[in-house]
């Protein structure tokens, strides 16, 4: 049987894989908008932003997890608001 945090873990993990599709869609497109070339041209701020994304995604399923606790090492980053 599951314990409480494990199965809000995983509602958490599923609420926020949504984020992960769009950018998947996102970099499916860009590949089929350069079909042909052997070279995918991405706007500089397009990958800015999939890097906040995914950094974002990563260190709050860290924090909901605690992975981050486990390796004794908690880093606060500061938090960038982007408007875009």
């Amino acid at each position: 049987m599951e314990t409480k945090s494990e199965v809000n873990v995983g509602k958490f993990v599923g609420r926020h894989l949504s984020q992960i599709k769009v950018v998947s869609r996102l970099l499916e497109h860009e590949l089929e908008a350069a079909k042909g070339n052997r070279e995918v041209p991405i706007d500089r701020h397009l990958v800015e932003s999939v890097l906040d994304m995914l950094e974002i995604f990563t260190d709050d399923c860290e924090t909901v997890s605690g992975t981050a606790r486990e390796r004794g090492k908690v880093e606060t980053k500061p938090v960038v608001a982007r408007l875009n």
